[in-house]
């Protein structure tokens, strides 16, 4: 279960990977200023089609409201706190954490605002991130890339984003503990399926 591994995690969601660290060295994705928009037709820098897109209703309005659902994240988290609305220059955000001491939490982002979808990540997060995962398994049909921020442990965080339209995506961020043994993207994958499923609910 997946809950399970997150219960006995022992570092929280920071950010949409990992939070800048006091120095400011590393910039906490989501809060960074995105590329200015790019001209070039959608899909580019590498970025795949989205074959069947969802409308843009989808993502309307905030993740705390729709990503997912208290018995999801009870599942997930065991003793899930209050969501953290937030927002970014990618769109809004939320933010969920355990209460049971673990650390463990979720932040989920549509990312609506740039209209540039997978794209962006391609362009803006491929060059610099120290792991980069686009073998990862469509998430019911839909494309999905995972990336670790420079600095972070190859396994012990990621950020998932998946594409539902070209010019519309969300992510999934986490971060494991180090005793976990598990590999954040694969484990993230499997919340946005979750999170996607509920999507796919408002269109």
């Amino acid at each position: 279960m997946i809950r399970r591994i997150f219960a006995t995690t022992a570092a929280a969601i920071t950010g949409m990977a990992v939070l800048a660290s006091c120095t400011g060295e590393r910039q906490t994705p989501g809060t960074a200023t995105p590329a200015p928009s790019s001209s070039a037709e959608l899909p580019n820098s590498g970025a795949p089609k989205v074959d069947n897109p969802l409308p843009a209703k989808v993502l309307e309005g905030s993740p705390c409201d729709s990503a997912l659902t208290e018995e999801q994240l009870t599942d997930y988290l065991g003793q899930p706190g209050a969501a953290k609305p937030k927002d970014s220059e990618l769109g809004p955000m939320c933010d969920w954490a355990s209460t049971s001491g673990s650390g463990a939490g979720i932040l989920v982002a549509y990312e609506t605002k740039t209209r540039q979808g997978l794209s962006l990540t391609y362009r803006v997060e491929k060059p610099k991130a120290s792991r980069w995962v686009d073998d990862l398994s469509p998430v019911q049909g839909y494309p999905a890339v995972g990336y670790v921020d420079v600095g972070a442990s190859g396994q012990r965080s990621c950020v998932i984003v998946v594409g539902v339209a070209d010019d519309l995506a969300y992510s999934i961020s986490l971060v494991l503990g180090s005793d976990s043994g598990k590999d954040a993207c694969q484990l993230g994958r499997g919340v946005a399926d979750t999170v996607l499923t509920n999507l796919k609910a408002r269109a």
